[in-house]
């Protein structure tokens, strides 16, 4: 078993959080206020994201936000 009880190993969870803590830190004080946690975030995704790789779900994103359909 990975790190916190995923198939993830502890130098790529370590990565992957710390990518995520950096990007939260660039966001101005100003605005934070704002932004939901990510926990909520997590949890107005319906079930079918489960379907699908993490890179697929991003790519989708990414063309959304794109396309002007989630900004």
């Amino acid at each position: 078993m990975g790190f916190a009880g995923t198939n993830i190993n502890s130098k790529d969870a370590e990565e992957i959080l710390t990518s995520l803590v950096n990007a939260y830190s660039v966001i101005p004080q100003s605005i934070k206020p704002y932004i939901p946690p990510l926990e909520r975030i997590l949890e107005v995704l319906p079930d079918s994201v489960r379907k699908y790789s993490v890179e697929d779900v991003i790519k989708l994103l990414e063309w959304a936000a794109k396309n002007e359909i989630v900004i």
